[in-house]
């Protein structure tokens, strides 16, 4: 079924390039759960007549996503979100069914009561959790992890990459693993007890967008971060909502007196929340919207998740 929660806009005045405003606009409703495993989005085509661009720009963006992962192409069937392993017919399921269904599938398989019965009891055998791991490719991200998630938990917040994490199995039989929908995909070979293995969805920054969408022509909006990524990923989707009509200035949190300095010019500051109080404190007057990952709701996931298979 065709999504009809997908929304995209672009600017082709901007500098940013459009397959990167595309990029980070599905990529971003992917990863907040806007768009859904297995929603089917507009073809090629129709998403290059539909946005007035070459097909090549959007099979490129489309392409990207779905080396990310992110992305399912088939000819014939079209471009979908990837499934993420998880059916919601199993989601609703008693636990009592669940286990016949698990049985089932062993009995079919050629093995025994006592080889279940063993299994059974190994996994149920783990170590006690030690850490939170929590899984993400872009290594200036990991500040921003550790200060949204390590107020809320006295296990240590760890951050890793996949590729770390590959080298690194030793630390899976006492952690629990946290990731988002971007970073599912180079996670699927490693043996991961999916009890303790969270993928969850991100913030949409609704209200940062929103902040962004309201600002007059001619304005200038400031994003302030530890992260270069995120600011390279907040100058595309402002780029794709406004194009040139909002200046936009990026500042790492080490450049405290361009910082500083900015404030005196800016019309709306969107931050990080490493960067959050060093803003507020020079911000005046400038409203301040400061962006956070995780919503309330996760941090109560991984808390449940802690107290039922930690």
């Amino acid at each position: 079924m065709l999504s009809s929660s997908i929304k995209i806009s672009i600017s082709k005045e901007s500098s940013v390039p459009v397959r990167d405003q595309l990029i980070e606009q599905i990529g971003l409703q992917i990863a907040s759960g806007t768009l859904k495993a297995k929603d089917k989005l507009p073809s090629i085509r129709a998403l290059a007549q539909r946005l007035g661009i070459h097909h090549s720009t959007v099979t490129s963006a489309y392409n990207h996503l779905a080396d990310a992962g992110l992305l399912d192409i088939r000819q014939g069937s079209g471009v979908r979100v990837a499934g993420r392993g998880t059916e919601d017919t199993i989601k609703e399921a008693s636990l009592e069914q669940l286990f016949r269904q698990f049985l089932a599938r062993a009995s079919e398989s050629g093995m025994s009561r006592d080889e279940v019965k063993e299994t059974v009891a190994r996994l149920l055998a783990a170590k006690k959790v030690e850490r939170i791991l929590v899984v993400d490719r872009n290594v200036d991200f990991h500040p921003i992890l550790i200060s949204e998630l390590q107020p809320h938990f006295d296990l240590p917040i760890e951050p890793i990459t996949a590729e770390q994490l590959r080298t690194k199995q030793e630390l899976l039989p006492d952690s629990l693993l946290v990731t988002s929908f971007y970073h599912v995909f180079p996670l699927q070979a490693l043996p991961i007890d999916p009890t303790r293995f969270i993928v969850c969805t991100v913030e949409p920054g609704s209200e940062e967008l929103g902040a962004i969408t309201s600002l007059k022509s001619g304005s200038i909006a400031a994003f302030v971060s530890v992260s270069n990524t995120l600011l390279r990923m907040a100058t595309n989707m402002t780029a794709a909502l406004r194009g040139e009509e909002v200046a936009v200035r990026t500042l790492l949190l080490s450049e405290q007196t361009e910082i500083s300095y900015l404030m005196k010019h800016a019309d709306t500051v969107i931050c990080d929340r490493p960067s959050e109080k060093t803003v507020r404190e020079l911000a005046g007057k400038v409203p301040v919207h400061a962006f956070r990952l995780y919503s309330p709701s996760t941090i109560e996931l991984i808390k449940n998740r802690l107290a039922k298979w930690g």
